[in-house]
């Protein structure tokens, strides 16, 4: 808002007092009745697989994440948001607000009709951009059509481009002239596939894809400035495979199109630097008072990357709805607005984002439907607001399937118990892996309170029945892995 009075004040100054004071007295008469003042512009960034233990600031001791250190201490840093367990029911419900109860029916699908905040932020008159990841448009082996972003409300869009979004033509060109292994069609990273508004985008294997998506947003930026915008920005990074960043050092060409755990720590931190690059401009171009800048991620890390926090060995939980499955990082800026430093521990869950970006826009919720999430704003304003006295999680990422891969689940989280659908009941803190359920037997007065409550949360979920009969009463043979794995680190560092 600032320098759209500066720039009027350099129009208005050759002219003479009685015409500069005319046209100001006009100018806020209307602003006054039309209820004009600027909106906040929003930036939405969400990482991929990418857990709350990745960062220096929330305690991580395996990477350095600078840029991420310097956000935090100049924002919010949320120590207490979840996600899905997994990609696509993630997008779901962080874009609708909605439970994957009501709305989730398959993998790589936003079903048809859905309302997005793409759809309310461009109703409220914003300038709407998506740049980064999608896995929404349908899924080809099980004959499901979903929807595209420029369905979904977003008027620009740069985004990486499975095989099926891109035309045969442009397809074969790409085959033929990237670095891919054989039998690989497509890339997110270096050598990327792309379509910008649209449009099949040539790249080289120097091209690094998660640079073209930025330096996307940075030039959306740049065209509306004096506009207001959101942008939503999910991103590629730090998905497998797991390669070289421009600020790696000593990689090879087969290195770009390889993948190796190694560069994990260096994805995370490219990440961060690509924040702050965003950051900066919102600085350059004077508007970073006028900006909401938000970060977190769809799920917790890939599995098999093996992180520190202090003297904890975490394991990527991705799939799992474990806390390394599910508690992702968030951080918040907004220059002159949220206080630097500032630590918020409320409960936050994905179907949170849709209220919140449609209070800041001052836009309206869909009416005709269940919004499970709740506003967020209060508190990025330094005030108490509303928070959630517990999370809820439905996960059953294949619906459609006879043989899920993953067990069927619902819970309900209050930052210490979880109480699944079945009865269980975890104490998170001490039992990450959740081996060893209380019983109620043997609970106390404050652990049955607990219980009820979060029963109470569970009942006004919509009815269900999952059906994991295919598991045989044991774990999946991906989450049976998963245990294996955190074990045998477990007595590596014992023995």
């Amino acid at each position: 808002m600032q320098l759209v009075f500066i720039k009027l004040l350099k129009f208005l100054q050759p002219m003479t007092r009685f015409v500069r004071l005319l046209l100001l007295f006009s100018l806020l008469g209307y602003l006054q009745s039309n209820g004009a003042e600027r909106r906040p512009n929003i930036i939405l960034m969400m990482a991929d697989d990418f857990g709350y233990e990745a960062l220096a600031c929330n305690g991580g001791t395996s990477y350095e994440t600078p840029a991420f250190d310097r956000i935090a201490s100049q924002g919010m840093r949320f120590t207490r948001a979840y996600s899905q367990p997994v990609c696509t029911p993630s997008r779901v419900k962080i874009m609708t607000g909605q439970s994957n109860a009501r709305n989730y029916i398959s993998f790589g699908v936003l079903r048809e009709g859905e309302v997005t905040f793409g759809n309310v932020m461009k109703a409220a008159g914003y300038k709407t951009s998506i740049t980064g990841k999608w896995q929404l448009s349908g899924n080809n082996s099980k004959g499901k059509k979903g929807m595209w972003w420029q369905d979904c409300g977003f008027d620009q869009s740069c985004m990486w481009a499975y095989a099926h979004y891109l035309q045969p033509k442009d397809l074969e060109h790409f085959i033929a002239n990237s670095s891919l292994k054989k039998g690989k069609t497509t890339s997110r990273f270096w050598n990327a596939s792309i379509l910008e508004n649209g449009k099949y985008r040539p790249t080289t294997k120097d091209d690094f894809g998660p640079d073209i998506y930025s330096d996307f947003v940075l030039d959306f930026i740049e065209e509306n400035k004096d506009e207001e915008f959101f942008v939503y920005y999910p991103m590629a990074l730090t998905h497998a495979p797991f390669v070289p960043t421009p600020h790696s050092k000593d990689f090879s060409i087969k290195d770009k199109f390889s993948s190796d755990k190694k560069y994990f720590g260096e994805m995370v931190r490219y990440t961060g630097y690509i924040i702050e690059r965003i950051i900066n401009k919102l600085e350059e171009t004077g508007i970073a008072e006028d900006t909401l800048v938000i970060f977190t991620t769809d799920n917790g890390t890939g599995r098999g990357v093996v992180s520190w926090m202090g003297d904890r060995l975490v394991t990527g939980g991705k799939a799992f709805p474990v806390d390394a499955g599910t508690h992702v990082p968030m951080i918040a800026y907004w220059k002159g607005t949220i206080e630097p430093g500032t630590i918020c521990n409320d409960l936050i869950e994905h179907s949170d984002f849709l209220p919140t970006l449609a209070e800041i826009g001052q836009s309206k919720l869909p009416s005709d439907r269940v919004i499970d999430g709740r506003s967020f704003l209060p508190q990025l304003k330094g005030e108490r607001g509303n928070p959630r006295d517990a999370v809820v999680v439905h996960y059953d990422k294949d619906p459609d399937s006879d043989k899920p891969k993953f067990r069927r689940v619902r819970f309900a989280f209050d930052g210490t118990y979880k109480l699944y659908l079945d009865g269980r009941m975890i104490e998170v803190a001490k039992d990450y892996l959740e081996q060893s359920p209380i019983t109620l037997e043997h609970a106390s007065k404050k652990i049955r309170k607990a219980r009820a409550h979060l029963q109470e949360v569970l009942d006004k979920q919509p009815e269900w029945e999952p059906d994991n009969s295919t598991f045989g009463g044991k774990p999946s043979k991906d989450f049976q892995k998963f245990l294996d794995l955190q074990e045998s680190l477990d007595k590596g560092e014992k023995s």
